[in-house]
């Protein structure tokens, strides 16, 4: 399975202007870096969750499934804190069980469980917004409505759009290898050497590929004139503002919330 790819679907998040879409989520990452306390990365986390599946109408299982490589990184960042967290940084630290020199305190394991959300929380909400968008409205709504120039933007677009074909010619290189009996192997030289044999047609794969674009480009004389017209303009709808509203108002809601319970660290806020 290919993580974090546009899944094409009809739903309130798909149809949201991907400018707009994208402050309110930048809205939501920068408010959880900030955040030193478990509480609010597991809000912001369980709440992109609920507006893949609600508004997004993603199925869960295609969720978790794609975020379940960072499950193990959560859980890397609560075992790291746990074993290695500097006691010293605690007034009165809790200590749990000794391995060793190590020890194992709650201060530690609460800033573990607080990385290991917050990274969690910025994958969610980064998926959602990769899994929602289709990247040709993106690229056209950054250069309509955040007047990006369309030279960038089109450069963006030819860049992204090479990856699934490299994957294909990966894919196409892997099989006539195996046709031809030259299978893979295990080993660290082995694997070496399948390197060089995908990477060398991988690469000339690539070049003609860009050439090829490259062509076209000065054959439509791409480039020469200051603006270009476009067969699809995409509008900011009542809607959007009403998604960027909503999702700031979130926010400010959930912080208030948690800052009023004294379950708020971060922000310059100590809980009592």
């Amino acid at each position: 399975m290919r993580l974090f790819q546009f899944y094409r679907q009809e739903s309130f998040l798909h149809r949201v202007n991907p400018t707009i879409k994208l402050l309110g989520v930048l809205v939501i990452l920068v408010s959880v870096v900030p955040a030193f306390d478990p509480y609010t990365p597991l809000i912001f986390f369980l709440s992109a969750l609920l507006l893949m599946c609600w508004l997004g109408r993603l199925p869960l299982p295609y969720i978790l499934r794609s975020l379940l490589p960072f499950w193990g990184v959560a859980l890397g960042f609560v075992i790291a804190n746990a074993l290695f967290y500097n006691v010293a940084l605690a007034e009165s630290p809790t200590i749990l069980a000794r391995l060793g020199p190590l020890l194992i305190t709650r201060e530690g394991i609460r800033a573990g469980v607080s990385l290991g959300l917050r990274a969690l929380a910025l994958v969610s909400y980064s998926m959602m917004f990769v899994t929602t968008t289709d990247p040709t409205d993106f690229v056209l709504s950054l250069i309509q409505q955040a007047h990006l120039s369309y030279r960038f933007g089109y450069g963006v677009l030819v860049s992204y759009r090479f990856m699934p074909m490299l994957q294909s010619e990966y894919d196409i290189i892997r099989a006539a290898h195996k046709v031809r009996g030259v299978g893979e192997r295990r080993g660290w030289r082995n694997a070496l050497r399948q390197l060089r044999r995908y990477a060398v047609p991988l690469l000339a794969s690539a070049i003609r590929k860009s050439e090829r674009v490259a062509l076209a480009m000065d054959s439509k004389a791409f480039g020469t004139a200051p603006t270009r017209t476009y067969y699809r303009h995409l509008r900011v709808r009542r809607s959007d503002w009403l998604w960027l509203g909503g999702m700031v108002a979130f926010v400010v809601g959930t912080l208030l919330v948690l800052a009023r319970l004294g379950l708020l660290q971060g922000y310059g806020i100590v809980p009592e």
